[in-house]
């Protein structure tokens, strides 16, 4: 024999080449621990409550001639070359931002996809062949006048006003309504005549297009947009731009004409406590709170201080823990008026100091100071929260979904109108009523604002309006608001 031997037999004696660890760098294999098992995740459960069902029952409820309000704007399109109806239009729009897409390319996918069609013709009571391109509902709001959805909009707020479903809200006898500015698009270039422009610090010029809104403020956190005007140049030669105070007197001649006999109490920022502001508050005979700030009208900020240090300190502590000391001064002369104000020093859990202070016409006294403080001038504040939620949340005003002609500003009218939707469904308790009390609210239904936004998307695409929803159905759905404040 030879004297070789078989691989195997290699292996059998115990060849160095196969045993582990011969070659450099091998690693020893470690046990692993044994993982304990973890929660296990529940499936996902069906919603309790279709999203486009609650905002076909919205709209019934609340706006039952909303369609036929539609039909009454004053269409701009030719007659004769007319293929989809302004309602088609105008709910294609609003199912966009509803949806919450995130433009107008996006929307394109959107309303090719099966379902869409079938649930905007149930919404709209149109019979279309087929869903509008985008594009076509944007000729149409580039086109059309401002001034018909602004009237669209104030027929939708007197509805709610008639309906007498809001009256909990209110601030004593009068409606609390916060003025205020915001921009909305803005340009590297010049983008019209009309646009404001401001110099930036390096030298750099930023064009802008900016609106005045008034918006209604209810104690349980709504808040709805009642009026408002374009902060814009003439378009000629001026001397000096448009701006938050020129703007007011057209505002409020819009506010007058709208709704002539609504009890107002203004609230306003700094900007707003002086006499031409005043006077015309005065001559519409409206109420007001502005802030009060040293810097504004410091020789009536130092006689204000000086008069409220002989009034005895009203100490509250507010829900959230905040220390509140408050205290007024009354009958100060300012520019031929007669004011009060109201000081309120705050101290948060968290030893974080403030100091709020408001001008008012409403005489503060040791009975009505915190709720005149609390129920009134605060709530100035959510104005500017919701201006956030429409900018930077899911209604994305500060994409540029178009900027030609009129564009611009209607889109800003027609998620004001989304977004009164949206809040009536968030506060009402038709989640209940429709899911049948599988969930007894809004949150417990779909937690966020945002999964809303998501399901309604969903449910566009896939699901079908109940009967009961858009009219058909045997018995009326009755509708009460939750008292959140």
């Amino acid at each position: 024999m030879d004297g070789r031997i078989s691989s195997a037999q290699g292996v059998a004696q115990g060849d160095i080449r196969t045993e582990s660890g011969h070659y450099k760098g091998a690693r020893s294999r470690k046990a692993r621990p044994v993982r304990k098992p973890g929660r296990r995740r529940k499936a996902p459960e069906p919603d309790p409550v279709s999203p486009i069902d609650l905002l076909a029952g919205t709209v019934r409820h609340f706006f039952p001639s909303f369609n036929r309000g539609i039909d009454k704007i004053e269409d701009p399109r030719c007659e004769k070359m007319i293929t989809y109806s302004k309602r088609h239009l105008f709910w294609e729009e609003l199912l966009m931002f509803l949806g919450g897409e995130k433009s107008r390319n996006q929307m394109v996918s959107e309303t090719l996809r099966p379902g869409f069609l079938d649930t905007l013709l149930e919404l709209t009571g149109t019979e279309e062949e087929a869903a509008a391109h985008p594009d076509t509902s944007y000729w149409l709001f580039s086109k059309l006048a401002p001034t018909e959805l602004v009237g669209f909009q104030a027929k939708l707020l007197r509805r709610l006003f008639r309906m007498r479903c809001l009256e909990d809200f209110r601030f004593g006898r009068e409606w609390l309504l916060a003025v205020d500015g915001t921009w909305l698009r803005s340009f590297k270039e010049k983008h019209c005549d009309k646009c404001l422009h401001q110099k930036q610090s390096d030298g750099s010029t930023i064009w802008f297009h900016a609106i005045l809104e008034a918006k209604l403020i209810l104690s349980n956190g709504m808040c709805f947009s009642l009026a408002s005007v374009p902060i814009e140049n003439s378009g000629g030669e001026y001397e000096k731009q448009d701006c938050e105070q020129k703007a007011f007197p057209r505002l409020a001649e819009k506010l007058k004409e709208l709704f002539p006999r609504l009890p107002i109490c203004l609230l306003g920022d700094s900007l707003y406590g002086c006499a031409p502001i005043i006077d015309i508050c005065e001559k519409n005979g409206w109420s007001y709170f502005f802030t009060f700030k040293k810097g504004r009208t410091p020789a009536l900020w130092k006689r204000a201080v000086a008069k409220a240090a002989a009034v005895t300190e009203q100490v509250h502590v507010l829900k959230n823990g905040t220390e509140q000391r408050l205290r007024w001064a009354t009958m100060l002369e300012h520019q031929g008026h007669t004011v009060h104000a109201i000081i309120s020093n705050e101290i948060k859990p968290d030893g974080t100091k403030s100091l709020w202070a408001w001008l008012t016409d409403h005489r503060p006294d040791r009975s009505n100071v915190s709720k005149l403080a609390n129920q009134g001038g605060r709530r100035r504040e959510q104005i500017e929260q919701q201006f956030n939620i429409e900018k930077n949340g899911e209604f994305r005003l500060k994409h540029d979904y178009g900027s030609d002609e009129n564009a611009w500003y209607n889109t800003y009218l027609l998620v004001q109108v989304a977004h009164m939707l949206l809040q009536l469904i968030q506060s009402s308790d038709l989640v209940r009523k429709l899911s049948d009390g599988l969930a007894d609210s809004f949150t417990a239904a779909f937690r966020t604002v945002r999964n809303f936004i998501s399901r309604m998307r969903e449910s566009i695409q896939r699901d079908r309006v109940a009967p009961r929803c858009c009219g058909h159905g045997p018995r009326k759905i009755q509708i009460r608001f939750l008292d959140s404040s």
